[in-house]
């Protein structure tokens, strides 16, 4: 039913949790993952390259940024080549990682999102994290969300 499974991640200890799921649900599918990280997008502020005496501190900052991408997607990618699910990787840069995550998927022609909920507890409810509800609420494609447990 789904070939091409977008899986967002963001490095953290739940997004590695929900990668290791999504592969598994994408191989016992016979699909592949389109990996995929967003990097925020960085206004080139003048006065805070000014109070930091560094002039090329965007440029650092979004090296940085890209560094972390890097290291991010390179999990999915072992995590995927452990269990021969086939894995595309891709940046995207955006102003909130919503609407790159969807953007994504549209770009990489996914059938399905696969994606952590980074929820909190409350003492009636779990609430799931406020990227995964602009996803559920934008989306036209299906969308998973994993929640541990």
């Amino acid at each position: 039913m789904y070939r091409r499974i977008l899986l967002p991640t963001d490095g953290s200890a739940l997004s590695k949790e929900a990668t290791a799921a999504g592969v598994h649900f994408a191989r016992d599918r016979g699909a592949q993952i389109v990996a995929v990280h967003v990097i925020p997008e960085l206004l080139d502020d003048q006065l805070e390259a000014w109070m930091h005496h560094d002039p090329h501190l965007v440029e650092r900052r979004q090296a940085l940024f890209d560094k972390f991408a890097d290291d991010y997607l390179a999990f999915v990618a072992a995590k995927a080549a452990a269990f021969h699910v086939p894995c595309e990787l891709r940046k995207v840069r955006a102003g909130e990682a919503a609407p790159g995550i969807l953007k994504a998927a549209i770009d990489a022609k996914c059938d399905l999102i696969f994606m952590a909920s980074h929820g909190w507890r409350n003492r009636e409810a779990e609430m799931l994290g406020s990227e995964t509800l602009k996803v559920l609420y934008l989306s036209k494609l299906p969308v998973l969300v994993y929640k541990p447990g």
